[in-house]
Parts: C-alpha cells; structure tokens; sequence
C-alpha cells in the first residue's frame, strides 16, 4: 500500500501551479499509489476562497472514502474568529485530518503571534501541523519550527520537504531533539533522504509527492534506498503507508 502524505487540488495564485481532481487521481492510479491527504493549492487570499477549495476536497474524499483524507489550509493572517470558523468546520464537519502552514505563501513565521494561533487551534482539535519548508527562507527555514516544537509538544508536527536539500540537516536536528515532529521529505533529493532515515529511521519518516511531476521519482528514491538496503521490507511498508497512517489517524 502507498498513501501520500502530501497532494494538492485546486489553483496556486503564489507558484502558479493547478492540478484538478481528475488529474490527481489519474496521477495515483498511474503510479500505483492507492491515496492520499490532499491539500489546496494557494488560492487568492479570502475567505471564501479557501471555504471553495476545501468543499471540493470533501466531495473527492466522499468519492473515495477510506483512500482520500482532507487537510486544511487558510491564511493564517485572516481575524482569528474567521481562521478558527473554517479551520473547525474543515476538521469537525469534513472529517479534514490535519493543518497545513505554508510560510511563503501565507507570509508567516510558524513561530510568530498568528503561527502559535494554529498550533493552539489544532492542540484543541488534536489535529497534526504539516509546516512547509525549504523555499521560502527565512520564514521556511525548519528551524523555525523549533519553537512550536517545544511550546507545543501535545501537537503533532510534520516538516514538509525536509528543508528542500539545503536545509535539511536543520530538519533532522529539529526532528532529533523533539519527539513530536516527524519528517516528509518531498522535494528533497535521495542523498538527503538517506541522512533522514538513517538519523531518524522509517518511523518517522513519511512518503509524498506534493505535485503531480513528482510522483515518479519521489516514489523510485525509496525502492532504491530499499534496493541497496538502506530501508528493510518493512521499514519500505512504513515509509510508505505506516507512518502517515499512524501520525494522521487514517481510518485506510
């Protein structure tokens, strides 16, 4: 089984990507993955627009029950009261697993005022935090992350793309020192994924894809890595289904 941790829908008014619905899935039938946590893509920057994009991540996951998982994403910088309205409705009436910052896109430092806000919010919806990193510096350095980390260590974090290669060894130190904050390494090339698992191993490392493009050699660095055996048959297993289906609590 694979599950991906990490896919979008929807339109990116920040990197100018779009996938739809029917891509995405013609996307995980091809390569053989069998689902995923699907995220919008960045829309323009009002509340109606992410209230748009999460309804259409509901009605895929209500056509693929057990194998599509929704995961929030609104601008961190709208009033608290609309952030939370949403963010509650995502998780509590869409059946959304999780939280997603994205520190380029919506202009924040995880560890700022309005970042603590999200952390607070998904500690009382006992929901996990998937913070992107690597492009985007400073705000998307992994480092930044550290102090959500240790201010808020009932909530559950996930570094998305492992620093992106240039900062990775800040996400595995990150990750080294707090229990609560797991791995996703799309993006980052074989060379860092190997220093990932071998510092931290399979348990707390997660496979996904991000984009569409990707979905080929994200899924080749790991059966390589198991190839040369770096990752045990069940360590593979773990990396590609166990892992995210442990830390997001999917019913599979």
């Amino acid at each position: 089984m694979i599950i991906d941790a990490h896919c979008h829908i929807g339109t990116d008014v920040t990197f100018d990507q779009q996938t739809t619905e029917e891509e995405l899935w013609a996307n995980f039938e091809k390569y053989g993955v069998d689902g995923g946590i699907v995220q919008p893509y960045l829309p323009r920057p009002y509340p109606e627009e992410f209230k748009k994009i999460h309804d259409r991540i509901y009605q895929m996951s209500k056509a693929h029950p057990g194998r599509i998982f929704g995961m929030s994403s609104v601008n961190p910088h709208f009033y608290p009261e609309d952030y939370d309205r949403e963010t509650i409705r995502c998780v509590k009436e869409l059946g959304f697993v999780g939280i997603k910052i994205t520190p380029p896109g919506h202009a924040i430092s995880p560890c700022s005022k309005d970042g603590f806000h999200v952390f607070e919010l998904a500690r009382e919806l006992k929901v996990p935090v998937m913070v992107h990193t690597g492009m985007g510096v400073p705000f998307a350095d992994p480092i930044q992350v550290e102090p959500c980390a240790e201010n808020f260590p009932d909530v559950t974090i996930v570094i998305a793309h492992a620093g992106a290669n240039f900062y990775t060894h800040q996400a595995i130190s990150v990750a080294r020192r707090h229990e609560n904050v797991f791995i996703e390494p799309s993006g980052a090339g074989i060379e860092s994924t190997y220093d990932i698992l071998k510092t931290l191993g399979p348990s707390r490392v997660m496979f996904s894809s991000d984009v569409i493009l990707q979905m080929a050699p994200e899924k080749e660095k790991y059966l390589d890595l198991y190839r040369r055996g770096v990752l045990t048959e069940e360590g593979l297993e773990q990396v590609m289904y166990k892992t995210v289906q442990t830390v997001f609590q999917l019913k599979l």
